[in-house]
């Protein structure tokens, strides 16, 4: 039975058990919008700007373990995707990216809006390609989804032009064939990185969110509980460890002098399921040579990328972990276990006198004005409901949010990756559209919002109940951070004062009356007494809300 290719592509779509498609069209997207109502059962869900489009398919994908499948218009719309885009491939997202394109009848007149489509997306995704013809889009569709979806998932991109949609092929009838993927680690491997662990005197565990992604959290605590290690994030985007465990101490910032005096004071490094260790700022020498790395990942480009590896152990997390834990429970000596006990121990003790600081710290600045986030994160704690999932793009809030609050179960809290500014409203809404039974809380910082605060109208549009937390500090602290912290020591500096210029909002905006207008109810508190009961109110609401909260910006 022949069909016109637009058709045919929804089919497959629907065949893989895709319900959403997220997009802004324009009209090279015609034919495909055209189609969709002859299928019900997709769903449309329109943003106003193209990267809340691929920022909602982020979130949703990353919420379902499943391709995310996004629209967006030619060569100008494209455009203003890629921000997500590079989040997207960053994090490691699967995601089917795709664009309208001009008739193929016109390429050589270089028609408005037109473009290299394909280039502007191939070095942020797995596999950028342009279907010239429909007989092609059965083949191109199952491509797309197969590269996607095997790990190391990642974006991929179909530029899809306005003829070869119109195009009448053969209907595909087949049915998706299943990737099995979980590559099990070549056993020498297996066996030497056990003999380094084993003998290991003051471990450090590095972990990234690819270990959420092969849904290997628990076989990571087993680890790391075996070996009395230090537990650290690499990119703590996804609950890749339970942050109310004893042994986890949080980030490791790398863009820290710190982060050097940390990484050396432990003798055997076990990294899993994270990149090694990719740098925004330059800080030499992270790596004493004497630290002696084991690096498991399912991405093999990433094993001894940028470091040394003592042992690369390439395969599936899950089973990697699972297997190096077999061997290490008849390779540790009693000795090695008891230590390894001890180590545990403490780590514990120290990890409950920093929770006492925490406290103690917040209590001092408890009637603060403008509010400290210690407390806006403790009040939030008090009223989140036990099953609520946190998305967040609140760069300096996130430490006292992790503070304040544990993330013990996979899935309970999802951060922007990459650090494009923008994901933070439509990843939340995307997350909304695959849990639509559990609370979702985004925490976002005023200055990230402003990139995607159209992504409101799609929340009211949709009657996607979901409380936007605004922390709003009047400015891009992130600068003033790195300003004074970095950059200024760095060049010998020390006592220089800056005016921040471009980096303080002299007027500032008020996101509840924004909110407002796009139909989304707002809040805004300045008042610590009013917090709790408004934030209570917001979540009660069982509507979009957004509560501006005026907090205090913080020393630097």
């Amino acid at each position: 039975m022949r069909k016109q290719s637009r058709h045919v592509l929804l089919e497959m779509l629907i065949n893989r058990g895709v319900e959403y498609i997220f997009g802004n069209p324009g009209t090279t997207e015609l034919p495909l919008i055209d189609a969709i109502q002859d299928h019900p059962q997709l769903k449309y869900m329109l943003a106003l700007q193209e990267g809340v489009a691929v920022a909602m398919a982020d979130g949703f994908a990353r919420a379902t373990r499943t391709p995310g499948f996004v629209n967006l218009h030619i060569a100008g719309g494209l455009a203003n995707g890629l921000s997500q885009l590079y989040n997207a491939y960053r994090g490691g997202t699967p995601m089917v990216l795709t664009a309208g394109q001009s008739d193929t009848r016109m390429f050589m007149e270089e028609p408005v809006l037109s473009g290299d489509l394909v280039e502007m997306c191939r070095q942020y995704t797995k596999w950028s390609a342009e279907v010239l013809h429909g007989r092609d889009v059965p083949k191109a569709i199952r491509r797309a989804f197969r590269i996607a979806s095997t790990p190391p998932t990642g974006p991929v991109f179909l530029s899809l032009p306005w003829d070869a949609m119109d195009e009448e092929i053969e209907q595909d009838l087949s049915t998706p064939s299943p990737v099995y993927a979980r590559l099990r680690p070549d056993s020498k491997a297996i066996e030497e990185a056990s003999r380094l662990l084993a003998g290991a005197k003051n471990p450090l565990m590095v972990v990234g969110d690819r270990i959420a992604q092969a849904e290997a959290v628990s076989g990571a605590v087993k680890i790391a509980e075996l070996l009395g290690a230090v537990v650290m994030t690499q990119s703590f985007s996804e609950v890749n460890f339970p942050t109310g465990h004893p042994q986890f101490r949080g980030p490791l910032n790398v863009d820290s002098h710190d982060a050097r005096e940390t990484i050396r004071r432990h003798d055997v490094i076990l990294a899993v399921g994270c990149d090694v260790f990719p740098q925004f700022l330059y800080v030499p020498d992270l790596f004493s040579g004497k630290e002696r790395l084991v690096h498991l990942d399912v991405s093999v480009r990433e094993i001894g990328k940028n470091h040394p590896v003592e042992v690369g152990v390439w395969g599936d997390i899950r089973a990697g972990l699972a297997e190096i834990c077999t061997t290490l429970e008849s390779a540790m000596s009693q000795g090695a276990r008891a230590e390894a006990v001890a180590r545990a121990v403490k780590m514990g003790q120290a990890k409950s006198k920093d929770k006492e600081r925490f406290i103690a710290a917040a209590q001092k600045t408890w009637d603060q004005t403008p509010i400290d986030p210690q407390r806006l994160f403790l009040e939030l704690k008090a009223v989140l409901p036990r099953n609520a999932i946190i998305a967040g793009e609140a760069v300096t809030s996130t430490r006292p949010l992790l503070s304040a609050i544990e993330f013990n179960e996979p899935g309970s809290f999802y951060n922007a990756r990459g650090y494009a500014l923008g994901w933070g409203i439509g990843g939340a809404l995307g997350i909304k559209l695959a849990n639509l039974d559990r609370p979702v809380v985004g925490v976002l910082g005023d200055g990230a919002a402003m990139y995607s605060i159209q992504g409101l109208w799609t929340a009211a549009q949709y009657d996607l109940p979901v409380t936007f937390i605004v922390c709003n500090n009047r400015g891009y602290r992130i600068l003033k951070h790195f300003l004074i912290n970095y950059y200024y020591p760095a060049l010998g500096h020390k006592d220089r004062k800056s005016e921040f210029t471009g980096m303080n909002f002299e007027q500032p905006f008020d996101c509840a009356t924004v909110a407002e207008g796009f139909g989304v109810r707002g809040f805004r508190v300045d008042d610590p007494e009013a917090l709790k009961p408004t934030l209570e109110r917001a979540l009660n609401l069982g509507k979009p809300a957004l509560v501006d909260v005026h907090i205090h910006p913080g020393e630097y």
